[in-house]
């Protein structure tokens, strides 16, 4: 008997069948119908995995280059930019800490606080994200370094690979070090293109103390709502401690010395804002260190045999997406037709919140978190006159809106995360979209309380 296809094939089926008809039937006049039909095709792949994320890049490209939608230096802006040279090196730097047995001493060492239980590793490791997201100013280097880590606990507590243990783990790692941390206004690439992009646009000089007051709330509910979702995601394994693992040895020389790199990459990526030294080249620097000939830190074959950088071809077709579709127009053109329909009225209505929130929402998933602050910002003052709420109280909004993904592909760093472990899209999807819920139907709500009773409106 035949084999019928599985859903998904199905309908991606129906879809590239679909957007084929739509290129067809167009003109290369109508470049932004077809540009919109290349990047939701694209953005189906990349949600569905039915073809490898490496495979669904190079067809972006191709399909950029062949609708001739946009100079060749747009299309693969993506490879110059510093989010894609931060996951190049991270992958390096997290091989590096994997094969070098550094992750694994750091596990054994939370093992001893935490045991077999596995609450206790979610509660450290949602604590361990937090906390670094105090000291580093980015979060894919964040991501780098506790990504290891997690998935060597999960391995020391009995978690095989592919385990709820494990993923829940992992996914603890990956979303607390990013989406709570947007209470922080130095913390995430989006808030600081956003503040910067508000600095430029209208003058406005960004508050640290005055951001954290106002995103403190949503924040604290949605670390709350991360803990809710994970710490029953699995159960902690009935096993002999002693069998799980063996007795702490002292680090090796290898360990002690990338150890040390590690720290003083760190120390740098929370100094930024002193020395100036993007995240991006610093991460570059010490992974060409790693791979140094004589260092010791990485095999001298690592790149052919070690190293997987599809993901970080998956980033650059991400970006060429949100490029292609910036240069086009579409995400303004879309943006703009939208704007009408939030029907923003004055006054401090809850209304406006959910509106503003929403289209930010939408369109930091047609281009990407970190891109879509260049897109809304230069609205905040049409928003602001319609609502008549201060640019400051719209930016706000617009950024509890960029800081909740539907998707994985929305963050550069759950992109980063699951390459760096083996973390199902399906799995980080149900956990942002239950986020994302949670914040929709109590956290405005809450936000909107709280920013009345502090003055926002």
């Amino acid at each position: 008997m035949a084999r019928v296809p599985e859903l998904p094939v199905l309908v991606c089926g129906a879809a590239v069948t679909c957007g084929g008809a739509v290129i067809a039937l167009t003109t290369p006049d109508q470049i932004v119908a077809r540009v919109a039909v290349v990047g939701a095709l694209a953005i189906l792949s990349f949600a569905t995995r039915l073809l490898p994320e490496a495979v669904t890049a190079l067809l972006c490209f191709l399909a950029f280059l062949a609708l001739d939608a946009a100079p060749a230096n747009v299309i693969f802006s993506g490879f110059s930019s510093g989010g894609f040279w931060l996951l190049f090196s991270g992958l390096i730097i997290g091989t590096a800490i994997t094969r070098s047995g550094l992750g694994q001493q750091v596990a054994l060492r939370i093992f001893n606080r935490t045991g077999t239980c596995y609450w206790r590793a979610i509660l450290m490791l949602s604590l361990s994200g937090i906390g670094l997201g105090l000291l580093v100013p980015s979060t894919i280097p964040r991501v780098i370094v506790l990504m290891p880590v997690a998935v060597s606990l999960a391995a020391t507590m009995g978690f095989g690979t592919g385990s709820r243990g494990q993923i829940g783990l992992a996914i603890t790692a990956a979303a607390s070090t990013l989406l709570p941390t947007y209470a922080i206004l130095t913390a995430n690439l989006p808030t600081i293109v956003q503040y910067s992009a508000l600095e430029t646009l209208y003058g406005i000089e960004p508050s640290y103390g005055a951001y954290l007051l106002a995103q403190f709330p949503v924040n604290l509910l949605r670390f709350a709502l991360l803990l809710a979702v994970l710490l029953p995601f699995a159960k902690t394994r009935q096993i002999d401690p002693e069998a799980a693992l063996a007795p702490v040895e002292p680090m090796t020389q290898r360990q002690k010395r990338l150890l040390g790199l590690l720290v003083i990459a760190i120390l740098f990526w929370a100094t930024d804002a002193l020395h100036g030294i993007s995240p991006a080249w610093i991460a570059l620097t010490v992974a060409t260190i790693l791979l140094w000939p004589g260092s010791g830190l990485l095999e001298k074959d690592a790149m052919r045999t070690s190293v997987d950088f599809s993901p970080a071809l998956f980033l650059a077709g991400i970006f060429a997406v949100s490029a292609v579709a910036a240069h086009v127009g579409l995400s303004t053109l879309v943006a703009d037709g939208l704007i009408p329909y939030l029907e923003l009225e004055h006054g401090a209505t809850l209304h406006n919140l959910y509106a503003i929130t929403g289209i930010s929402v939408l369109i930091s998933h047609l281009t990407t978190a970190p891109a879509a602050p260049l897109v809304l910002a230069p609205l905040a003052g049409a928003m602001a006159d319609a609502s008549g709420w201060p640019i400051t109280t719209v930016s706000m909004a617009q950024i509890i809106g960029i800081s909740t993904p539907l998707l994985p592909f929305q963050a550069p760093p759950l992109i980063a995360a699951m390459a760096l472990a083996p973390i199902p899209a399906a799995a980080l999807t149900r956990v942002c979209v239950a986020l994302a819920l949670g914040v929709a139907l109590f956290g405005l709500p809450l936000t909107w309380l709280w920013w009345q009773a502090i003055g926002l409106f």
